[in-house]
């Protein structure tokens, strides 16, 4: 799992981070004071957990979580319990846990997480970053997406949004109904209009089938279908 912790103790933050070293899920840790600086580090990268703070000078914790993608599993770490009933009405938040923190009770947060995750998710919403603002972008309607250098082109059939982030880091957060067919395009199935000669139209567009994404496109073609 790729974790990213959020808390502006730095003691806390060095703690979290020795646990997570100790966490064989647990593969890479990027760690951040500012709730500011999260967010943006969640619209640029693919996270499969987040442990955060509620209490950050800058944002509370509930303002990020209304920023995170559902299918992001979130373990809340603060001393302040008022939010301990009401962190369970957010999707992401698997777990809550109240400083003081031992390693035993955060493994068994960890455990509640790798039950809450699943191998690829179908929610259809993601918060893309276009310039300096967030919007949140209905991937059911986004036909395909193309590189263009370190930026993603994603193509809706009224209007195209750029967005600071490479086409893989992009297709760690897309739903399971997109497929990579080329090394600089990935395509949403249920846009595909046909396949032939080893192209795809999509709206009109004419898009090259590459032969090492030939076979998982087919695959996934058969699993949705």
């Amino acid at each position: 799992m790729r974790c990213l912790i959020v808390d502006d103790d730095p003691l806390i933050c060095d703690l979290l981070q020795h646990f997570c070293s100790k966490t064989d899920d647990i593969t890479h840790i990027t760690t951040t004071n500012s709730g500011f600086e999260s967010v943006n580090l969640i619209s640029q990268n693919s996270f499969d957990l987040v442990l955060l703070d509620y209490d950050l000078p800058d944002m509370t914790g509930k303002e990020i979580l209304q920023l995170i993608n559902p299918a992001t599993a979130v373990v809340m770490i603060t001393s302040n319990k008022d939010f301990a009933s009401e962190s369970y009405d957010y999707d992401q938040v698997v777990d809550y846990l109240v400083k003081p923190i031992e390693f035993t009770r955060f493994f068994k947060a960890i455990q509640k997480v790798k039950k809450h995750q699943t191998p690829a998710t179908s929610d259809s919403q993601l918060f893309i970053k276009d310039g300096n603002k967030l919007i949140k972008v209905d991937m059911t309607e986004v036909r395909y997406i193309k590189s263009a250098g370190n930026y993603a082109e994603l193509h809706l059939g009224h209007k195209k949004i750029m967005t600071l982030m490479t086409l893989k880091e992009m297709e760690q957060k897309l739903p399971n109904f997109f497929q990579r067919v080329h090394r600089s395009c990935i395509v949403n199935i249920k846009h595909i209009d046909s396949i032939a000669h080893n192209d795809i139209h999509v709206g009109g567009e004419e898009i090259a089938i590459s032969s090492s994404y030939e076979k998982d496109l087919m695959n996934k073609i058969s699993l949705l279908s």
